[in-house]
């Protein structure tokens, strides 16, 4: 795995400075899982976060999938490559929807003219992002997704809108792997700094 296109600098401010690097998405390292690369649009911050909050909160689902149309196309650019696009799937609760992930998919899917599949059934418990938000102390880890069918090989793309300790995506891409996924890649819009691990050397 490359270093982080020149960024060994080790620390969360050099890593934001990194993620920050116009034309630059990958792939990185994820630091909960190592083995999972991780491609992203950039830092949960500023301009790009104020775009993934308009489309999660304010009544904007087009931006989602105009924002996985641009890290769709960002990653061609790139050189990323994969056989199907998936996404870390949510469960149903009352309230606005919450199909965020499956929305950028449909971008990202789109833009790489790959089909877009249904893998993962959303896992249980209670939301993290509501959990934290209801409670200072740190909600219980939600036990992983399971796939939906098994796979014969193969390169899986998995998108969710964004990470912030990586904790989603690692045990996602296990399930992954574990239903028979040859290699599995990880696309989100923002990365937190500390969910991106410092990279080899």
């Amino acid at each position: 795995m490359p270093g982080l296109w020149g960024c060994r600098r080790r620390g969360r401010a050099a890593r934001t400075a990194c993620l920050g690097r116009p034309g630059t998405v990958g792939p990185w390292v994820l630091a909960a899982d190592p083995d999972l690369p991780l491609w992203t649009l950039g830092p949960y911050r500023d301009g790009l976060r104020a775009a993934v909050l308009a489309g999660k909160l304010d009544g904007q689902p087009a931006a989602l999938t105009e924002l996985g149309r641009r890290l769709g196309t960002a990653l061609a650019g790139a050189g990323a490559g994969a056989d199907l696009v998936t996404y870390v799937a949510a469960g149903r609760v009352a309230g606005p929807p919450r199909d965020h992930a499956e929305r950028i998919a449909t971008g990202v899917a789109t833009a790489l003219g790959l089909p877009l599949a249904h893998l993962l059934a959303p896992a249980g418990g209670r939301d993290l992002g509501r959990a934290r938000r209801a409670s200072r102390a740190s909600p219980p880890p939600r036990p992983p997704p399971t796939a939906r069918r098994r796979l014969a090989g193969g390169r899986v793309l998995l998108v969710d809108d964004l990470t912030t300790t990586g904790g989603t995506l690692a045990t996602a891409a296990t399930t992954l792997r574990t239903a028979g996924a040859r290699q599995v890649e990880a696309a989100v819009l923002a990365a937190s700094p500390s969910a991106v691990g410092p990279g080899p050397g």
